[in-house]
């Protein structure tokens, strides 16, 4: 059975409690295309963790953290992107130490990257975009 292809984009402010939305979405997405439970949940709480990371970085001026769901035929597709000072890309040991130091539960990037199969960090022209990819298992996802 094909489905067509779905886009959503939620636009944060630096109002945390905007994070559980994030959440709901991509619960949706996740059931939309036959993602189990478990899957979903790390999913889920490891995007909401960037999420809660990323706000406090947002100035006051206005700023707002875009997040953009996608699914495709054979991934779903995660980006969460905000302005900011360019910052040297990382490796994953940097990313992982980084995620934990920041993360109160110290935890949120070794989540993120078990969550998904591709990480792409991207700092240019004063944007920050990190794409999470979650492939998915043909056959077994609804396909």
């Amino acid at each position: 059975m094909t489905r067509e292809h779905s886009r959503t984009i939620l636009h944060l402010t630096r109002d945390d409690r905007l994070v559980a939305a994030v959440g709901g979405a991509v619960a949706h997405f996740a059931e939309r295309v036959g993602m189990e439970n478990a899957a979903c949940n790390v999913l889920t709480a490891a995007l909401e963790a960037l999420c809660r990371q990323t706000l406090p970085l947002l100035q006051e001026n206005g700023d707002v953290l875009d997040v953009a769901i996608e699914d495709f035929e054979d991934r779903l597709q995660i980006v969460v992107e905000h302005q900011g000072a360019a910052q040297p890309t990382v490796g994953v040991d940097s990313f992982i130490e980084s995620c934990a130091r920041e993360s109160k539960q110290g935890i949120a990037g070794v989540q993120l990257i078990r969550s998904v199969d591709r990480i792409e960090y991207d700092a240019r022209n004063g944007s920050i975009r990190t794409t999470l990819v979650k492939y998915l298992q043909l056959g077994k996802n609804g396909r």
